[in-house]
């Protein structure tokens, strides 16, 4: 219904943001990162979702339109309600974030405030593939999500033996663009 709202900055709050539009203050409930580039703003042009309840309609702001795709992904999780995915996103800038999925990191998705390890679990296991490619289009996985692979492959071969700066080396060694946690031990091993 709504894509964006543009208008002078009233007010902003630790979760909150009122844009004057038109002799109007919308209310909008923003992430941590909204709020902070609305604070250093007079005049803000935000992409907008309207949440439509029973009893309430509730508009949130977003710092651009990737962030505001995030959110549309993480609505979609079943038990994440818009509140709930404001909090995941406000809980770490959306690059690292989408990594951590990406991963499967539930210690970095739970730490997260409001976020159980079920529902981390859940958010990974949904969300997983849908967000290989994300943020500008540039692959999550080039960029955020290699050096967990990598630090998980070492991890893994520092379990079954392996010297931790030898287990290091073999995993920088045998990396390639793109390849996952299993495909970096499957080929420090043979290697």
């Amino acid at each position: 219904m709504f894509d964006y709202i543009s208008g002078k900055v009233a007010a902003v709050g630790e979760s909150r943001v009122v844009v004057d539009c038109g002799g109007v203050g919308f209310a909008l409930t923003a992430s941590a990162f909204a709020c902070a580039e609305c604070s250093r703003k007079t005049e803000v042009k935000m992409p907008v979702y309207l949440a439509v309840r029973e009893d309430a309609l509730e508009l949130f702001g977003f710092v651009d339109e990737s962030e505001r795709e995030l959110f549309l992904r993480l609505i979609n999780v079943s038990g994440v309600g818009p509140k709930l995915a404001v909090a995941v996103i406000s809980g770490m800038p959306k690059e690292r974030l989408a990594a951590a999925i990406v991963a499967g990191d539930i210690a970095a998705l739970s730490s997260i405030k409001g976020v159980g390890k079920k529902t981390a679990e859940r958010i990974a296991l949904e969300l997983k593939s849908k967000l290989a490619e994300f943020v500008g289009g540039v692959s999550v996985s080039e960029t955020a999500a290699a050096p967990v692979a990598n630090e998980q492959a070492v991890l893994a071969l520092v379990s079954l033996g392996y010297d931790k700066k030898e287990a290091e080396s073999v995993v920088k060694k045998v990396t390639k663009p793109d390849m996952t946690t299993e495909q970096i031990i499957r080929a420090a091993l043979a290697g």
